[in-house]
């Protein structure tokens, strides 16, 4: 067995529909059939993760991989599908998903319990290419990035905004019932005051739903 202190993180640069429907192992054949017209004798990565998480083994690890020149002896070759259009100093979360990111990340825990594994880089650090697409460095070292969030009820704050515009709806409703003639248009006046507030409230607390913030 060679011996392996290094774990490389790469990108396939394909963009995130790319072959979509199709099963992992037939996008990594087709990365394989890339490789092979560019002279290699496999696919030069040793693991490739699919958007949904799935995790598929390219060239074996005993087996020195094509993925960085000058830097594959002793070193293990990891490609995330996806990375299209991406610069060095992207976010991971701007070209792959969560399910990557755990995939991923277990991925390296599983190869440090094989392997001596002193360094944990990136293509781009070795070359001038964007490849991953993110630095790994900060990557590797930060905090997790939380787990995309799939409705809107999932926010503490916009089930607040709900209230305050349902007790808000509420509150004029009932002044008006015990109100009549000019002084009911006020309150109307004043409902929809409160409606428009509300719509302001909910769309300002949606933006910060998009990005992430509680």
């Amino acid at each position: 067995m060679r011996k392996i202190d290094e774990i490389i993180i790469h990108c396939t640069a394909t963009t995130p529909n790319w072959w979509e429907g199709r099963s992992t192992e037939e996008k990594v054949r087709e990365v394989r059939d890339w490789h092979l017209k560019r002279g290699f004798n496999d696919v030069g990565y040793h693991w490739l993760i699919d958007r949904d998480g799935t995790v598929v083994a390219g060239r074996p690890e005993e087996k020195t991989g094509a993925h960085v020149k000058g830097h594959n002896t002793g070193t293990i070759g990891i490609s995330l599908f996806g990375g299209h259009g991406s610069s060095a100093d992207d976010q991971f979360s701007e070209h792959f998903t969560w399910a990557q990111e755990e995939a991923l990340r277990n991925l390296i825990q599983q190869i440090e319990q094989r392997h001596n594994i002193r360094k944990i880089s990136g293509h781009n650090e070795y070359s001038t290419k964007a490849c991953p697409g993110f630095r790994v460095g900060p990557f590797i070292h930060g905090k997790k990035e939380p787990a995309p969030r799939t409705s809107v009820t999932q926010s503490k704050t916009m089930q607040a905004s709900a209230v305050q515009v349902a007790s808000g709806a509420g509150a004029a409703v009932t002044s008006l019932s015990m109100l009549d003639g000019n002084a009911q248009y006020i309150v109307l006046g004043f409902a929809g005051l409160i409606a428009l507030m509300g719509v302001w409230i909910m769309r300002e607390r949606l933006k910060k739903w998009a990005a992430g913030i509680k």
